[in-house]
């Protein structure tokens, strides 16, 4: 585990925990909805929302390529997630309602994946292979600006899930 704010690091000795929280990324705040991936109608995967309260789902992205790995922003009122529509795996937000798509990271072979918002929504953390080739926690505010390494480490570091209560 580690504290962006202090950069402190504690050793997570049981997979549990992380598993929870894991879990949560994709159900909204309110806990009446949930994002997931399906394939659509060309077997393209896309992200659709699945609302509890309206016993229905619907589509958020309509990208050529594929879209995966949404997470809901604290306000629900957003959804990051990963696309190769650009040519490689990209950070990108949307609505919920599917309007204001954007763009977040930008590469030419280097890899973005696994987003996940901050308390506050103020930012996002990622892995990413940019620069030193090996997967590593990196984070950037909300809208894309402020990218920079989380943490350097020699080693692969992924998956990132910000704790929110």
């Amino acid at each position: 585990m580690l504290d962006p704010a202090s950069g402190r690091v504690a050793l997570l000795t049981a997979r549990w925990p992380y598993d929870l929280v894991r879990q949560k990324e994709n159900v909204s705040p309110d806990g009446q909805s949930w994002a997931y991936v399906q394939n659509d109608g060309r077997s393209v995967p896309q992200i659709y929302v699945y609302s509890h309260h309206y016993g229905s789902s619907w589509q958020v992205t309509f990208t050529k390529r594929m879209s995966y790995d949404p997470v809901w922003s604290p306000l629900g009122d957003r959804l990051a997630f990963v696309s190769t529509e650009g040519g490689n795996d990209d950070i990108y937000v949307i609505g919920v309602d599917g309007k204001d798509q954007r763009r977040l990271t930008l590469n030419q072979w280097e890899w973005d994946k696994h987003p996940s918002w901050s308390p506050d929504g103020s930012q996002i953390v990622f892995w990413s292979n940019q620069g030193s080739g090996r997967r590593q926690l990196w984070i950037m505010n909300a809208d894309g600006s402020g990218r920079r390494t989380l943490l350097d480490s020699p080693y692969d570091d992924w998956d990132p899930v910000w704790v929110k209560q």
